[in-house]
C-alpha cells in the first residue's frame, strides 16, 4: 500500500507551510508581525515543531521515530530560504513534499509492522535526505552569518547521532550498541566538518562532499550489523569516495580565500 489519505492530508499541509515560509508571503504580509521580536518567532517556531512531532507520533505510535521527519522539515525550511531562484525553490519543495509523504507513509508501515524491509528503506532513504538537507543547511548558515566553528561541529555532531540511531535501532535491536556506533559516526563528521572548513567551495558543494562522507561510514556501519562487512566493501566504499569526491572538486567552483 503506497498511499494513505491521513499521510497525503498531512503532505499537503506540509507543502502549505513551507511556500509560506519560503515566498515573499511571510515577508510582505506579516513582516509587521514578524518585527515584534524574538519572543513571537520563539512561539512560531516552538507551535510549528509541536505540530510536526504531533503529527509522527500519531502515525508512528512512538515518539522516538519523529527524528528524522522533524528534522527532515527543519532542514527543508532552512535550505529554501538560501536556495534561488524561485523555480529551483518551487522544485526543492516538491520533491522535500514527496520524500515527507514517503516517510510517514513508512512510519504507518513500521506501526501496522515493524519488520516490514520496504517501511525500513523508506526510512533509510528519508534519513538520507534529511543528512543531505541538514548538512547543506548549516554550511550555508555557517558561511552566510559567521557563526562559531564549534557551533557548527555540535549541531553536525548531534543531529548525525540522532538521525543514524532512529535507522540503526530499525535493524538492530541492541540499543546501547546501536547508540554507541551511532554516537562514533556524529563525532566523525564533527571532525570531518571541522575539516571541511578550510576548504574553498560554497555550501551546497561542501555540503555534499560532507553527505558522500557521511554515506560511506554509515553504509559500512550498516553492513557491520548485517553482518556483511569485509575488506572488499571497505576498498570499494574508499575507491568510490576518492572518485565521487574528485569528480564533484574538478567540476565545482573555488572560492577565492579572504
Amino acid at each position: 500500500m503506497f498511499f494513505h489519505i491521513p499521510v497525503f492530508f498531512y503532505t499537503l499541509v506540509f507543502i502549505l507551510i513551507i511556500e509560506l515560509s519560503a515566498t515573499d508571503l511571510v515577508g510582505g504580509s506579516f513582516s509587521f508581525f514578524f518585527s515584534r521580536g524574538i519572543s513571537v518567532k520563539i512561539f512560531i517556531v516552538s507551535l510549528l515543531f509541536f505540530y510536526f512531532f504531533n503529527v509522527a507520533r500519531k502515525i508512528s505510535r512512538k515518539a522516538s521515530m519523529a527524528i528524522i521527519p522533524i528534522l527532515f522539515v527543519i532542514a527543508v525550511m532552512g535550505l529554501s530560504y538560501f536556495v534561488q531562484p524561485a523555480k529551483q525553490q518551487q522544485l526543492l519543495i516538491a520533491l522535500s513534499a514527496f520524500a515527507y509523504y514517503f516517510i510517514h507513509l513508512a512510519l504507518y508501515r513500521l506501526h501496522i509492522y515493524e519488520k516490514d524491509k520496504t517501511a525500513h528503506s523508506i526510512i533509510a532513504s528519508g534519513g538520507m535526505a534529511t543528512i543531505f538537507l541538514i548538512y547543506c543547511t548549516m554550511f550555508a548558515i555557517y558561511l552566510n552569518y559567521n557563526i562559531p566553528l564549534y557551533i557548527l561541529m555540535i549541531i553536525m555532531m548531534l543531529i548525525t547521532t540522532l538521525v543514524s540511531y532512529q535507522y540503526f535501532s530499525l535493524i538492530r535491536e541492541e540499543k546501547k550498541r546501536v547508540f554507541n556506533f551511532s554516537l562514533v559516526l556524529g563525532l566523525i563528521m564533527a571532525e570531518i566538518s571541522w575539516a571541511l572548513n578550510f576548504w574553498p567551495f560554497g555550501y551546497l558543494t561542501t555540503g555534499v562532499i560532507a553527505f558522500i562522507f557521511y554515506y560511506m561510514f554509515w553504509d559500512l556501519v550498516q553492513c557491520h550489523f548485517a553482518g556483511e562487512l569485509s575488506k572488499r566493501r571497505v576498498i570499494a566504499n574508499m575507491i568510490f569516495l576518492g572518485f565521487i569526491v574528485g569528480l564533484i572538486l574538478s567540476t565545482s567552483r573555488w572560492l577565492p580565500v579572504v
